[in-house]
């Protein structure tokens, strides 16, 4: 019964029980784990997991019943799908351990919307919870992670609340360990060892962490993605879907906000939320002319307040903040300033960097430089490129230079990238210069505002750099720039002048507008002093030169480029770099006399100058020297040793431009062409795979507007010779319309129609050429040639269409014009002959065919020869048609052999030989060789001629 003055009480983890006049009897114990899941629980958890779609994301869906997450979905979410793709990958059924994912980036790039956008779409996959745990204050984190153990969690007991946050974490962490898949998100962890701990060592959880740090030890074993800036079209659709715009010319203006946002979807959702809600009182075009007139950072709508989709923080400059009031240390904070001063959002070449820091370019320095950048990608300050490569959001540098800037580093920026800049306006690679001229255009265009001697000297190297990669206006403009603050400062014709006067002299010499380069240069000419800058004076005397060989006034140009190589010598020696070009210069001007003795010796004196140069010398610079000493070479009658430089140029030319640039292209267009006059088409066909050339990766048509209709023709040769048809094809209809040679062009697309069983069309493009050249008022032996040419493929085509008798008349022409020029042992006119035997097969005259093929094969005599193989095969033919299958058999085995050798496997007259032989071995009773062989055949044919091509089905249907 009930006693008023009995009490009993129980605390912790202590249960009492008493009577009136008893003992109390207490028991303690340990805090008992939570039961772990089920088998079938964890099955079925792992079978979900496996339906977890790795392409396409799935819509939005209820998290698990115990998951824990405290962000709702952001409506406005955009893009990001490779990212979502990407971490559905990771973070499915994967072998091993606690996979764990990490997205890395600066502050304001979104890390933690795309961890949301994860778990709302793909958490219904993880049946044993999602858990998003911040870590942005590590004092909080033993809370954060207590509360997914709570009722609003996985409810691990009922008694859960009243436990220690000790107990909590542990019971919370031992079911972190269980099979069961789960997924834990671990926002904003930003060093190794609090991921370590927090993160369970087994079982059966996926971890994702949002940090601004890049670099993690790999012993984590982590997969880590850098998230970018939102691409230009996902940045103006975030700014549509806070204000959509009400005409095209507004949509235009929200992609320039946009992007003087730097696409950073902070940034940008501050900015939708801005003009959003001052509507009535700001047009974006109001609000652009805002963000221009002064720092983007400063503007009050990007330090608004309102609710952030992540609950963090909600302005630009704080977001920024955290991470640089963490740098305690000068040398960091000083090479994120002198970053800052750079080109925003482009990569930082480190020797540009270290260059700006005033330091060298030895190990110590550079290992200083990693450890301070290290330290920035970990602050999420500097972001690193897939290459390694440092660079800097636009409003990083922006708050960046507010927070840290001051004149004096400003000044030792520009002085030190300006001495870095101008050691590589004539050396180095394209490539270098391009990754240079960003910053020196950045760092150029602030200077201009004060007109002092320090953007004078920056504005000078930005123009030399510009004219380097023939953009003759503006390099000029710049040019002018930098004079105009030199003549202001010194006055007009003060020796200070003189090398502004000199560079803006050179620059017009690569234009049409050249002769505007002479009183410049002429003004510089006298400014020299002679005795203090010999060096100087060689330059403008070099380009006086240039100039007048410009202006095809060799005789003046010689005197200039004389005096200014005595200096050169006197002054650098003979190997030096500015040596080799007055000495190049002189090789064009004995060229251009016709003394090509000469010219080949100083061309090669120029090359070995620059090769013993190696990288310290413009390799495009020395392409050029090849390239020029090949076609002296050639000109000399000297193929092989001019080949070797023309294949030289090409590999420069690759190596520093890349396959497809014009230079590149060009080059290989010549080297080709030069190996298919020489016969050799194996080399041909190489140089042509340099290029990237075939019917499937022709350039676009802004890489070969810098090539000529001559070498466009030429390049078509090259492929139709190869048997790629259809790149050959397109070429040659380029090159009709960009002044190459037409008949010849013409010619060679007749040869295309031929082959590919276009008779009636290949009969006209030659009676185009044959009219052309009848127009012509002369006939030099070379017209006579591609006469001669013309009319025997005319001859060809009007046997194969039908029309043997006019194809005779036409033949027959042609083998008077190539006995006249060649005799009757040439190679042209032994096929002239054969393709008489050819009409005569048509006409019925089966003895005298026969006869003709012979002959022609005896008087080309080379195995090797495409010409010799084709010769073969038509005897072949002539054989079968006459019953004579053994023999049929033995000409079109040794056709298909020479033509392997001359063409390749791959080229498709070899593939018809193999359908030729092969229909003699069906008729022979040889199923299997012909079916062998119809089976290499086939490919090539549905390459060359088309799938649906007559020819390929015809093939087709011999097989089936």
């Amino acid at each position: 019964m009930d006693r008023p003055d009995t009490t009993q009480s129980a605390s912790g983890s202590y249960i009492a029980q008493a009577a009136e006049g008893g003992t109390a009897i207490v028991a303690t114990y340990e805090v008992a784990p939570a039961p772990p899941p089920t088998a079938s629980a964890v099955a079925e958890g792992r079978r979900a997991l496996a339906r977890l779609p790795t392409h396409a994301a799935p819509d939005p869906a209820a998290l698990p019943p115990q998951s824990r997450m405290p962000l709702a979905r952001n409506h406005l979410f955009t893009g990001r799908i490779s990212e979502l793709q990407w971490l559905s990958r990771h973070l499915g059924p994967r072998d091993g351990q606690v996979p764990t994912v990490v997205l890395s980036g600066l502050g304001g790039v979104g890390k933690s919307q795309v961890a949301s956008e994860y778990v709302h779409r793909y958490g219904a996959f993880y049946t044993g919870g999602v858990f998003w745990i911040s870590l942005a204050d590590l004092a909080t984190a033993p809370h954060e992670v207590a509360a997914c153990g709570g009722a609003e969690g996985m409810d691990l007991r009922p008694d859960f609340a009243a436990l220690s946050p000790e107990q909590q974490v542990a019971l919370v962490r031992g079911a972190w360990q269980s099979p069961l898949p789960r997924l834990l998100v671990f926002d904003n962890c930003e060093d190794e060892e609090t991921l370590e701990r927090w993160r369970p060592p087994s079982g059966g959880c996926r971890v994702l962490v949002t940090s601004r740090r890049s670099a993690w030890d790999p012993t984590l074993g982590l997969d880590v993605r850098e998230i970018e800036v939102l691409p230009p079209d996902d940045g103006l659709v975030l700014l549509s879907r806070y204000r959509p715009p009400a005409s095209p010319t507004e949509s235009r203006t929200l992609a320039a906000i946009a992007d003087e946002l730097g696409q950073l979807p902070l940034a940008l959702h501050l900015a939708g939320s801005y003009i959003s809600r001052f509507k009535a009182a700001v047009t974006p075009d109001g609000y652009l002319r805002q963000l221009r007139s002064s720092p983007a950072v400063d503007h009050r709508s990007l330090s608004a307040s309102g609710i952030s989709p992540t609950r963090h923080i909600q302005t630009i400059a704080a977001t920024f903040a955290l991470s640089v009031d963490r740098l305690d240390d000068v040398p960091t904070r000083r090479c994120l300033l002198h970053a800052a001063y750079l080109a925003p959002g482009q990569g930082i070449p480190r020797p540009l960097l270290l260059s700006s820091l005033g330091l060298d370019d030895g190990e110590d320095a550079a290992m200083d430089l990693e450890e301070a950048l290290q330290r920035l990608a970990d602050l999420g300050l500097v972001q690193m490129t897939a290459d390694g490569v440092p660079r800097l959001h636009r409003l990083v540098a922006a708050f960046v230079q507010d927070r840290l800037g001051d004149p004096e580093s400003l000044h030792q920026v520009e002085s030190q990238v300006w001495v870095h800049c101008d050691g590589h306006a004539f050396g180095g690679t394209p490539a270098t210069r391009a990754t240079l001229e960003p910053h020196l255009r950045v760092l150029t265009e602030r200077a201009l505002l004060r007109r002092d001697l320090d953007a004078a000297a920056l504005a000078n190297v930005l123009g030399l750099y510009l004219s380097r990669r023939g953009d003759r206006d503006g390099s000029v403009s710049w040019l002018q720039q930098a004079l105009s603050i030199k003549e202001e400062i010194f006055g007009v014709d003060a020796p200070e002048t003189a090398k502004d006067l000199n560079d803006l002299g050179y620059a017009y010499l690569g234009g049409p507008t050249r002769v505007l380069a002479e009183p410049y240069l002429e003004r510089a000419r006298r400014l020299w002093d002679p005795r203090r800058e010999a060096t100087n004076l060689a330059a403008t005397l070099d380009n006086l030169g240039q100039l007048q060989m410009g202006s095809g006034r060799s005789d003046l140009a010689e005197p200039y480029l004389r005096e200014a190589l005595d200096i050169r010598l006197r002054a650098l020696g003979p190997d030096a770099y500015p040596t080799s070009v007055t000495i190049f210069n002189l090789a064009r001007i004995a060229a251009e006399r016709g003394d090509l003795a000469t010219a080949i010796d100083l061309a090669r004196r120029a090359i070995d100058i620059r090769e013993s140069l190696g990288g310290r010398c413009d390799p495009t610079a020395t392409a050029l020297c090849h390239s020029m000493l090949g076609q002296y070479l050639h000109k000399a009658g000297d193929g092989a040793a001019a080949r070797r430089h023309d294949e030289r140029a090409l590999e420069l030319y690759q190596a520093a431009l890349g396959a497809r640039h014009p230079h590149t292209l060009s080059a290989a267009v010549r080297a080709s062409s030069f190996a298919l006059k020489e016969g050799d088409l194996a080399a041909a066909a190489r140089l042509i795979e340099i290029s990237g050339l075939s019917s499937d990766t022709v350039p676009d048509e802004d890489l070969l507007a810098a090539v000529d209709g001559i070498n466009l023709n030429n390049l078509g040769f090259a492929l139709w010779m190869t048997g790629d048809y259809a790149a050959a094809r397109r070429l040659f209809a380029m090159a009709l319309g960009r002044g190459g040679s037409e008949a010849t062009t013409l010619n060679n697309l007749g040869m295309i129609s031929e082959r590919l069983g276009e008779y009636e069309a290949a009969a006209e493009h030659y009676r185009k050429a044959l009219a052309l050249l009848d127009d012509e008022a002369a006939s030099p032996s070379s017209e006579l040639d591609l006469r001669a040419r013309v009319l025997n493929n005319l001859g060809v085509s009007l046997t194969l269409g039908g029309e043997p008798g006019a194809a005779g008349r036409c033949l027959r022409e042609a083998l008077e014009i190539r006995r006249d020029l060649q005799g009757e042992i040439g190679r042209d006119y032994a096929v002239t002959v054969r393709n008489l035997g050819l009409v005569a097969q048509r006409e019925g005259r089966l003895d005298e065919a026969q006869n003709l093929f012979e002959h022609a094969r005896d008087l080309l005599g080379q195995p090797q020869d495409a010409e010799y193989g084709r010769t073969l095969h038509l005897l072949g033919e002539l054989r079968q048609t006459r019953g004579d299958d053994t023999g049929a058999a033995a000409d079109l085995r040794a056709a298909l052999g020479s033509r392997a050798v001359a063409l390749g496997a791959g080229h498709p007259d070899t593939a018809l030989t193999m359908r030729a032989l092969a229909a003699v071995l069906l008729r022979s009773g040889h199923a299997g060789e012909a079916c062998d062989l119809l089976q290499k055949a086939l490919p090539v044919f549905e390459r060359r001629f088309g799938p649906e091509h007559p020819w390929t089905m015809d093939l087709r249907a011999m097989l089936g």
